[in-house]
């Protein structure tokens, strides 16, 4: 797992990780990867509650991916600040190629197959037309490394995808391999990471702040 060292005398950075809302995909149970669905209903409530979570924090900052959930998620925020969304191909979630659209407990044998065998090596093994965790963490690295550079002692907001956010995560904090699969991130959960010479990881759930995953 790469991961993104922390540089003596850094000013600290807070950077809050937002998962996007609940899609329409998302409640049919269908794998998304790159592909596009808008936000469910339930999804707009969520982009509201996240408004709601940071609307008087002093953010420098909103990033997204391309995709519209991730962008939908931040535009209450982002409208309410007047910041710009910041829209980056590198935060697009991981492409799961052949099984993309798909229903995740209705595969045929062949694609259940190739499931099995990602969640078996997911550094390593690639789907058909897919990414590995590798070929997002090598993207998503060069974009982090610039945000905490230009970002240094200030807040930010990345409203991005389950893999790429628990990719985020585990350089960010330095997580071992085994850690970094662990972590886990609904559609309405909040994670706040400070940084400088130290890293501290947070969760927003319930109203409720708590240090750690």
């Amino acid at each position: 797992m790469k991961r993104i060292e922390r540089k003596k005398g850094a000013f600290l950075i807070k950077i809050y990780i937002a998962r996007h809302g609940e899609t329409t995909w998302n409640e049919e149970g269908r794998i998304q990867g790159r592909s596009d669905p808008g936000l469910s209903p339930k999804g707009y409530v969520q982009s509201l509650a996240l408004r709601h979570h940071l609307k008087d924090r002093p953010l420098s900052a909103i990033y997204t991916s391309t995709r519209q959930r991730s962008i939908l998620t931040a535009e209450p925020l982002a409208n309410h600040s007047g910041l710009p969304i910041q829209s980056q191909p590198a935060l697009d979630e991981i492409a799961f190629g052949i099984l993309e659209g798909k229903l995740l407990h209705h595969f045929d044998e062949e694609l259940k197959s190739e499931w099995e065998r990602f969640k078996d090596d997911r550094f390593i093994y690639r789907i058909p037309g897919a990414e590995n965790y590798a070929d997002v963490a090598n993207r998503i690295k060069p974009f982090m490394e610039r945000l905490l550079r230009v970002h240094e002692g200030h807040e930010v907001l990345i409203v991005g995808h389950r893999v790429v956010n628990r990719l985020l995560i585990g350089m960010l904090m330095e997580y071992p391999v085994e850690k970094v699969l662990k972590i886990e991130q609904t559609n309405d959960m909040l994670y706040l990471i400070q940084r400088n010479t130290e890293a501290k990881i947070f969760h927003y759930m319930d109203g409720q702040v708590r240090e750690g995953l």
